[in-house]
């Protein structure tokens, strides 16, 4: 009877070495998961726009060039996601208000420095094909819904990925 019991012992400590065993090894996969998570949230998922210069050539029209920096491209196929925002002052009062990608706002040239085009992930924007790289900055043409009264205005841009600048304008006619 004695022989038994310690076989019995025997078997469930077994039984409870395996169980701990398998636990750390669940354990194991929970802890580098939650290091896998971690490590990817600490990377900032935004995009860094910063803006170069921006004018009013006439009371309806002005010009903004954004450099993108940081480490991440944006699809030329999202841009039209980006959202635009400028604050100004017409005959009616202050205005601000989202500009809509085309009747309110394009690209209407990319710079490399101070050259005019790119060799990496060229953009077509025809096609809607290339990439916004870091380093590359968009010249954008924005269309006013209302005319300018003032020379001072502001401007806010908020791309697909969250990535976002602005700036106050002042005494920016040119034209």
């Amino acid at each position: 009877v004695v022989m038994m019991g310690s076989f019995g012992s025997v078997f469930a400590l077994a039984i409870v070495g395996m169980v701990i065993i398998i636990s750390f090894g669940s354990l194991a996969k929970v802890i580098t998961s939650y290091e896998i998570f971690i490590s990817e949230a600490r990377q900032d998922p935004c995009s860094k726009p910063s803006i170069i210069s921006g004018y009013i050539t006439n009371s309806t029209t002005c010009f903004v060039n954004i450099t993108l920096n940081g480490s991440r491209s944006i699809p030329i196929s999202k841009i039209q996601l980006t959202d635009v925002f400028v604050a100004y002052r017409s005959v009616e009062g202050t205005i601000f208000t989202r500009l809509e990608y085309g009747p309110g706002w394009s690209i209407i040239r990319i710079l490399t420095g101070a050259h005019e085009g790119e060799l990496v992930n060229p953009i077509n924007l025809m096609k809607r094909t290339g990439l916004w790289d870091p380093g590359e900055t968009l010249e954008l043409k924005l269309f006013l819904p209302s005319p300018s009264v003032s020379s001072e205005w502001y401007f806010l841009i908020v791309l697909p990925d969250g990535g976002s600048c602005s700036w106050i304008f002042l005494n920016c006619i040119t034209g």
